[in-house]
């Protein structure tokens, strides 16, 4: 089985399973941040936090979704957003190296649980972005094509993209959401859907935490009030109003409750290529 592939690479998390119901989903992992080469600790960071955020209203995010990742060590976990009846956006570290067909779960509050409001289907049409660079976590974006189109309803609708490449978003208050890790000592996913608010740093305070690594296509959060994204979070949204500015892709790798801002591919950047790409 052939997936289009591109290479870039990316920092928060992942997820896995199948559509037949072997998935053992007690043993579903986060995939560990990945961060820049060559980053030790910079100077002039926030004081350590602890990441922070709250359990979501089930079903108040019906644009998350989830999914589950065959991968060589077994099932690893990414989130995503539906941004038309069949296709997903995510991260293309979460599915560079999947092994089978993805399970993309829509309309969920517990992940690990079959509820009445969950579409579960199995997608294997992935595209990652052309120049997805893993080795410097650059164009950290992809698409799943659905085998068909979802029927949307209050539980499952498509998330707004942000297209106006003039707004940095500098200053504004941001939702992330995820099923990702909610400390540094967890080692699992989270049971529910969680989200936290951050504010919008601008990139050029976002370099001194990473050293010259973030760029135009990057949008980076504050750790403001201990409250960020971590491992098992990445591919899943970042939105301001109401539309998606940014796809989770990278923290430090020493860590979420440290202090450092979080980066995310900027979706005003990739705008075009995801259009072009979806179905």
């Amino acid at each position: 089985m052939m997936f289009s592939k591109a290479i870039l690479f990316t920092v928060l998390c992942i997820g896995i399973a199948l559509i037949k119901g072997d998935t053992d989903y007690n043993n579903v992992f986060p995939v560990k941040q990945p961060n820049p080469p060559h980053i030790p600790l910079p100077n002039g960071i926030p004081s350590p936090r602890i990441t922070g955020g709250v359990e979501s209203v089930p079903n108040s995010r019906p644009y998350q979704v989830g999914l589950f990742i065959p991968v060589e060590e077994g099932t690893a976990f990414c989130g995503g957003s539906l941004i038309s009846r069949q296709t997903v956006l995510t991260a293309a570290h979460c599915i560079e190296n999947i092994y089978g067909p993805v399970e993309i779960v829509l309309g969920a509050h517990s992940i690990r649980q079959h509820e009445d409001t969950q579409l579960r289907l199995a997608a294997s049409n992935i595209v990652i972005h052309p120049e997805w660079d893993s080795s410097l976590i650059r164009n950290d974006v992809a698409l799943i094509r659905l085998p068909q189109p979802v029927q949307l309803n209050e539980n499952i609708q498509i998330i707004d993209l942000a297209h106006n490449s003039d707004s940095s978003f500098e200053g504004d208050q941001a939702l992330a959401s995820g099923w990702g890790r909610d400390s540094d000592q967890s080692q699992s996913i989270s049971p529910v859907l969680r989200e936290v608010e951050v504010p919008i740093i601008s990139n050029r305070l976002c370099n001194v935490a990473y050293l010259g690594a973030i760029e135009d296509s990057h949008i980076c959060a504050s750790g403001l009030d201990g409250k960020s994204t971590c491992s098992g979070d990445s591919g899943g949204p970042l939105v301001v109003d109401n539309t998606q500015v940014g796809i989770t892709s990278f923290g430090i790798a020493l860590g979420c409750e440290i202090g450092w801002p979080s980066a995310y591919a900027r979706v005003s950047s990739y705008i075009n290529w995801i259009r072009e790409n979806s179905i």
